[in-house]
């Protein structure tokens, strides 16, 4: 019963889309993608170059790309600096992953870094709860007001609120949207804080059984069509192995979307937040 009730939707969803003119090739859409990490383990046996070539053959225009350790990031950036947006990472190796949002070294490092090369935020970074409450998280926030540079954070719904009311007047960035966060928080937030940014890699919960958009999933993402960003997070070998898979997955779902807001979510608001600087991206 439930099998045929999704494959009658799944029908009609495919018609509506033929008769509106939305069914798009895949490999037509450009997405910008706000989720891509180049960390050491992959520097061997993924070369740049070859990096910047796998992105490029999934359509992948811009990226966001940030590293363990952060050298990682230089490298892709040095390769394709019209492609690549460098994010810092406020550890410097996966150990100081662990306890970098209380290390009282945390604002001279990310001073240091941010002279290397023309960083535009700083993340992806993991935090959780009330950690987030600390001197050091403090500093990092004033750092990027005064550098003007976007957060990316990778926390829980505790460790949002915190990161939100510190950082109102910034551009924030919640890696997966939270994860399994429930949606009206993400509602609530997108209401509260015009700066609050949502992007989508293994986010839980949007589709159905089917593969479509659910009800709630479609109408906040037409809602706010705005205020998200598309991500692969190839945080693993094995992510960077099936690039192909999680585009294609992305770009299924995002067609089932009206052309205008694919093109929000699949580079515009990427644009909006990182604007291209002159001479490719560089300073």
């Amino acid at each position: 019963m439930d099998s045929t009730k999704h494959l009658k939707r799944f029908l009609l969803l495919i018609i509506m889309m033929f008769a509106s003119g939305q069914l798009m090739a895949a490999d037509a859409v450009g997405i910008h993608d706000a989720h891509i990490h180049y960390d050491k383990d992959m520097w061997r046996s993924l070369p740049a170059a070859d990096a910047i070539q796998m992105l490029r053959q999934e359509n992948i225009q811009r990226a966001l790309v940030s590293s363990t350790p952060t050298e990682g990031a230089e490298k892709l950036y040095r390769e394709a600096p019209d492609m690549v947006i460098p994010m810092l990472r406020p550890y410097s190796s996966w150990r100081h992953r662990y306890f970098w949002h209380k290390d009282p070294a945390l604002k001279a490092y990310l001073l240091a870094q941010l002279k290397q090369i023309p960083y535009r935020g700083i993340g992806e970074f993991h935090v959780f709860g009330k950690a987030a409450d600390s001197l050091p998280v403090e500093q990092m926030i004033d750092i990027a007001r005064q550098h003007h540079l976007v957060l990316h954070a990778h926390t829980d719904l505790e460790g949002m609120q915190i990161l939100l009311d510190k950082a109102a007047d910034l551009d924030v960035i919640w890696a997966h949207g939270g994860g399994n966060v429930d949606e009206k928080y993400l509602t609530r937030f997108l209401q509260q804080y015009p700066r609050f940014y949502i992007e989508l890699s293994l986010r839980e919960h949007m589709l159905d059984h089917a593969e479509i958009l659910t009800p709630q999933w479609r109408g906040m993402l037409t809602q706010y069509s705005q205020r998200f960003l598309l991500g692969s997070d190839t945080y693993k070998p094995r992510r960077w192995a099936e690039l192909t898979e999680t585009v294609a997955d992305t770009r299924h779902w995002l067609g089932q979307l009206p052309v205008s807001i694919v093109a929000d979510i699949a580079r515009n608001n990427f644009d909006r937040l990182f604007p291209k600087l002159n001479n490719s991206e560089s300073q």
